[in-house]
């Protein structure tokens, strides 16, 4: 079997996403995993936390839009590394509310 290259070549993909450099405006944090999806392909989730101002119904949309565009032309994970790429949303606030919920 062989092995997509951003799961035999983990650190090199570190490297690619810190080199992305700074995230479009209204990301305030992001992290990722690289695991299998549902059906047991490889993946790279990212999580991203976006501002409330960016979150916003009305241009949440165009936000996300923006995010996902930048990483995946950038990053290219399906062509380079092997990888589908997932992209999961929050705002700040419905972080923080998930915070004090886990330690409330």
């Amino acid at each position: 079997m062989i092995l997509p290259r951003g799961v035999a070549q983990p650190k090199e993909l570190i490297k690619q996403i810190n080199a992305l450099g700074p995230l479009p405006a209204g990301v305030v944090n992001h992290r990722f995993t690289i695991e299998n999806d549902w059906s047991g392909d490889p993946a790279i989730f990212f999580w991203i936390t976006l501002s409330d101002e960016a979150a916003r119904q009305t241009v949440l949309s165009q936000t996300c839009r923006r995010v996902t565009d930048f990483i995946t032309q950038r990053l290219d994970p399906i062509g380079q590394w092997g990888l589908i790429p997932y992209f999961n949303f929050r705002s700040q606030s419905e972080q923080a509310a998930l915070k004090e919920e886990v330690f409330g």
